[in-house]
């Protein structure tokens, strides 16, 4: 299948999701939210194949970003400009199958209201995504649909869990042996403490005590109430890397690039990219997504959001903004083995600013 016939089948595809969105946003209230879940589910697993056929045989290698690790792509704060910037196709990886498999899963009823209430507001901003987006943002489950192996994910999380402790033990020893904060404290690797993040606001010149019991006063967790303190961190840890392997194996399988806005899900990401200096694909990959992460950092919302969106991207393509970005970056010789944070804040503003010169003079 060529890639024009890819293109018409990803936009039919689209138009169609639409439409479920948009009935299942009405239907939601109206009768058993599983219900309304479980037709987007059948939906894409009835496209699965040709998911991964677009996915496949549509992009050239890592000539797309995936936007992901995220809850929605907030339009209204303009996330979706500084998105486009790079790359030449932009998928958003719907979560919103990920969520609903947590529904009605968990012992605790506030989580349970607050996954549901996210569902709703996920489906909402997809609608807007296909509304205004349309034809630049295209919207596929990919983590739902890809074919990693949930085990070897599982694993290296745990294994990425553990290495953080003195000694060589498995889980059931954790299980056994730790029980509150001050125990994992005590048998943490010397340097670890630092180098742990909770949430977006943690600030770890804190004491990790003060630290972990303000993440749980602020969260609300797939818990009992009676969960100790191992569990909580368990899960919030575990679950980190376990997200981070995910992403970078998916992205791997089918050669893109992840787009992370996510403090905690990006730094976890670059904790890893140690594991992986050997490999030059996913050193790659992580380096562009780190270059990425820095660009939505720095984008100047007020001076993006002045230029019509789709003129925004059409400008950006024509500008080949990407090409001499990594141009700059290369002649710098920064790389992830050789980072430079304000070297690469420089060399972005030095190229939104020839970007805004540029399309000032020609309009």
């Amino acid at each position: 299948m060529n890639n024009d016939l890819l293109k018409d089948e990803l936009r039919d595809l689209q138009l169609e999701y639409k439409e479920i969105l948009k009935t299942a946003s009405k239907d939601i209230f109206n009768k058993s939210s599983m219900a309304v879940i479980d037709e987007i589910n059948v939906f894409w697993h009835r496209n699965k194949k040709l998911v991964h056929c677009i996915l496949k045989n549509m992009c050239n290698s890592y000539d797309a970003y995936i936007y992901t690790g995220a809850t929605i792509l907030d339009m209204e704060d303009f996330e979706h400009y500084p998105f486009v910037t790079l790359g030449k196709y932009h998928f958003w990886d719907d979560p919103i199958y990920n969520y609903a498999m947590l529904v009605g899963k968990t012992p605790n009823s506030a989580f349970d209201k607050k996954i549901r209430d996210q569902i709703i507001e996920t489906i909402n901003e997809n609608i807007k995504i296909l509304d205004n987006a349309a034809d630049i943002i295209f919207i596929l489950p990919i983590r739902l649909l890809s074919e990693i192996d949930t085990k070897l994910v599982h694993e290296a999380g745990m294994q990425a869990f553990l290495s953080m402790f003195n000694g060589n033990f498995d889980f059931e020893y954790y299980k056994k042996n730790f029980k509150t904060i001050e125990d994992i404290k005590n048998g943490l690797s010397s340097d670890i403490e630092k180098t742990l993040i909770f949430s977006v606001d943690d600030d770890n010149s804190l004491d990790l005590e003060i630290r972990f019991n303000n993440f749980k006063k602020m969260n609300t967790l797939p818990l009992p109430d009676n969960a100790t303190d191992a569990q909580i961190f368990w899960l919030c840890v575990y679950g980190y890397f376990t997200q981070a392997f995910d992403i970078i194996f998916m992205c791997a399988q089918y050669q893109l690039i992840p787009y992370i806005c996510f403090d905690v899900t990006f730094k976890h990401i670059i904790r890893l990219a140690s594991i992986f200096e050997d490999n030059r694909e996913v050193s790659g990959l992580i380096f562009k997504c780190a270059v990425a992460h820095t660009l939505y950092k720095i984008f100047d919302k007020e001076k993006g959001k002045k230029m019509n969106f789709r003129k925004y991207y059409q400008y950006m393509r024509c500008y080949n903004f990407e090409g001499k970005l990594f141009s700059d970056l290369q002649r710098e010789n920064i790389t992830i083995s050789n980072p430079s944070i304000t070297k690469v804040i420089s060399i972005i503003e030095k190229n939104f600013k020839n970007f805004y010169s540029e399309y000032k003079g020609n309009n």
